[in-house]
């Protein structure tokens, strides 16, 4: 064998012995590519969406899970099939023989926190994470330098590097922000709709003389106490508020969904932000929840 030969030889080897290296340690990873998406709602449950692209080989693969609570968790592989699964130390181990991808999405309230009117978005990631906030929501601060910042339909969109996650942001909209750009309109408008709106304003004043007082059943529950502690409750949750004080504080779930003919997941999403903010507790009987007002919020 002549040096030249020798030379090609040895070239072979190493590239099939980089090569052969290489599919180890491709093949000791079930998880080839995925990706990471967060969409918060203004409630402040987080849709969160897995998407993986999976060794075929690999019985099952371990997913590490955002939160504590994760609920409605759907997960299908490339062919919409659900996948069986267990959850075990905030982890999903999912039965994935055969799967070449799987989609992992549920909802979690435990990504998110409210102080005032600021909404703070907080986690974990390993991998670069798409993050969709509500619609017309605007950034305060961020931990980290983003990938990627666009907006598009009223909807920003920022893609966070891996580790931390800490998005502060706002969805409140102030009056001189709307209006600032149209002071003359507004002067106008203002001069031609004022007796509509004296009007208005007189007919709800008398309109207001004529409704009936409080329900007695309301007195047990301190609502003025309870609405002096949280100024920035939305309509639907002082709704349902007012709808447990007339039932003497605590209402079955199913009577709540007729109360406020929103559709079911609306609605349990709402009773868990409630429950998040210690408003109200959430207990199961039998085949119904019960939803009562805190006992901080009862008077004695």
């Amino acid at each position: 064998m002549n040096k030249t030969t020798g030379a090609i030889f040895g070239t072979l080897l190493l590239l099939l012995a980089l090569n052969f290296s290489s599919t180890i340690v491709l093949a000791s990873n079930p998880i080839v590519s995925e990706s990471l998406t967060l969409t918060t709602y203004l409630d402040g449950f987080v849709l969160v969406s897995h998407e993986l692209k999976l060794n075929q080989t690999f019985p099952s693969i371990n997913i590490t899970l955002l939160g504590e609570a994760h609920d409605n968790m759907l997960i299908v592989d490339e062919q919409k099939f659900p996948l069986d699964y267990g959850i075990f130390n905030g982890k999903a181990v999912i039965y994935s023989l055969n799967a070449s991808e799987i989609q992992l999405s549920y909802f979690t309230p435990d990504l998110t926190s409210k102080t005032g009117k600021y909404w703070t978005l907080a986690t974990q990631v390993h991998t670069n994470t798409k993050v969709i906030l509500p619609e017309n929501a605007s950034i305060i601060s961020l931990n980290n330098v983003p990938e990627l910042i666009e907006s598009s339909n009223n909807q920003v969109t920022v893609v966070m590097p891996t580790g931390t996650v800490e998005i502060t942001y706002i969805t409140e909209h102030s009056l001189q922000q709307q209006t600032q750009g149209n002071p003359t309109w507004l002067l106008i408008g203002a001069v031609v709709s004022f007796p509509i709106i004296a009007s208005i304003v007189f007919a709800l004043w008398f309109g207001k003389r004529k409704q009936p007082q409080p329900k007695e059943n309301e007195d047990e529950v301190e609502i003025t106490k309870l609405f002096d502690r949280e100024k920035y409750l939305r309509p639907e949750e002082t709704q349902v508020i007012h709808f447990l004080a007339e039932k003497h504080g605590t209402a079955f779930e199913a009577e709540l969904y007729e109360k406020l003919n929103l559709p079911r997941t609306t609605t349990w999403r709402l009773l868990k932000r409630l429950e998040k903010m210690e408003i109200v507790d959430i207990k199961k009987s039998r085949r119904q929840n019960i939803i009562s007002i805190r006992r901080k919020y009862m008077k004695k």
